[in-house]
């Protein structure tokens, strides 16, 4: 877990602040909550195109002979099938077969891997890559988290940005769960065709002063930064669970609905991550329990108001049995009903 007695800063603060940004802590980092209208922001990622600083998420190189072996005891999945130049979704369980943190795995080299996961699983991440390291292995395990930036691009026009302002070294046709490695304005950057925002995108991991120079390239281009009031509403909206709050309660890839998704094996499945429409207007706190017919029947975990939508929206943790579409459920003396994920898809 992040060290709890410490507030970490991303490494462009002081160029967020002067864009007027104004901040919140999350998951021990102390972010861009928002830079203005959070709803120009959520339209931004929906109509078009926005820029965000995911600097807070874990970054680790791992490289050598015995890399691909320190993984497999990391993560669950098919890492041995990862082509070079190709990236793919997993998770790390714990004995239990609960989820510890959600990892995107890049192999950038015929031996070397990028792993970008959830920020406050990164000391638990990088202790559980170090332990699967024997001590014969040929592996090297680099923390790149407070040393680099990630950049996100994310929007329907996301693309066409990213081809028209960034490089002409970037592939135009970099297909989702691709990575490549381009040169902007002579600076090497690494590229991923990726998005958890419900649109496409890309994430950049770039060193900080080139980081600053792609902000302000985008923003003259007339790309807005998006904060993570509005991350928040958009991933929520798509349905996308985060480590924090979603999966903090210790739920198996088949409870957290991840199973058939990653390809992996569900575990226990007595309770789901379920998608619940909320009839308040109020945002309502992780923990808050659910009931049915008066009886505990899970609880909440993310809630946000959508701006676009004009609704409540929620992830919660709800018994099997109770999780069904249609089922009404009362939150906190408020109606809230199980509807089918997501609440929202580009239909393109």
């Amino acid at each position: 877990m992040t060290d709890p007695a410490r507030v970490y800063h991303l490494a462009l603060r002081d160029v967020h602040a002067s864009l007027g940004a104004t901040f919140a802590v999350h998951t021990g980092w102390s972010l861009p909550e928002r830079y203005g209208d959070f709803a120009a922001e959520h339209t931004a990622i929906r109509g078009h195109a926005a820029l965000v600083d995911r600097s807070q998420r874990s970054r680790f190189i791992v490289s050598g002979t015995d890399a691909l072996d320190v993984l497999q005891a990391t993560f669950t999945g098919h890492l041995r099938e990862l082509e070079e130049g190709r990236a793919m979704r997993t998770v790390a369980l714990d004995d239990a077969g609960r989820i510890r943190d959600l990892a995107l795995v890049a192999r950038t080299g015929g031996i070397a891997y990028l792993v970008v996961g959830e920020p406050g699983q990164r000391f638990e991440t990088r202790e559980r890559l170090q332990a699967a390291a024997g001590p014969d292995f040929d592996v090297r395990i680099d923390d790149r988290t407070e040393t680099t930036c990630l950049l996100g691009l994310a929007g329907p026009a996301a693309a066409d940005v990213a081809c028209e302002h960034l490089s002409d070294g970037l592939p135009a046709r970099l297909q989702q769960l691709h990575a490549v490695t381009f040169e902007f304005h002579g600076f090497r950057t690494l590229a991923t065709r990726t998005s958890d925002l419900g649109e496409d995108g890309f994430e950049f991991m770039l060193a900080p002063p080139v980081a600053q120079h792609v902000i302000e390239t985008l923003r003259g281009a007339g790309v807005p930064l998006a904060g993570t009031a509005a991350q928040e509403v958009a991933r929520v909206e798509s349905c996308i669970p985060a480590f924090d709050p979603d999966l903090a309660p210790g739920l198996s890839p088949a409870e957290a609905d991840l199973d058939l998704l990653l390809g992996i094996p569900g575990g226990a499945d007595a309770r789901i991550l379920a998608a619940v429409l909320i009839e308040s207007e109020t945002i309502l706190d992780p923990g808050t329990p659910l009931l049915a017919a008066g009886a505990r029947a899970g609880e909440l975990r993310s809630c946000v108001r959508s701006p676009a939508l004009g609704a409540t929206l929620g992830l919660a943790i709800i018994a099997s049995r109770s999780a069904l579409p249609g089922i009404e459920l009362e939150l906190a003396g408020h109606r809230a009903m199980v509807v089918a994920k997501p609440f929202y898809r580009r239909r393109n």
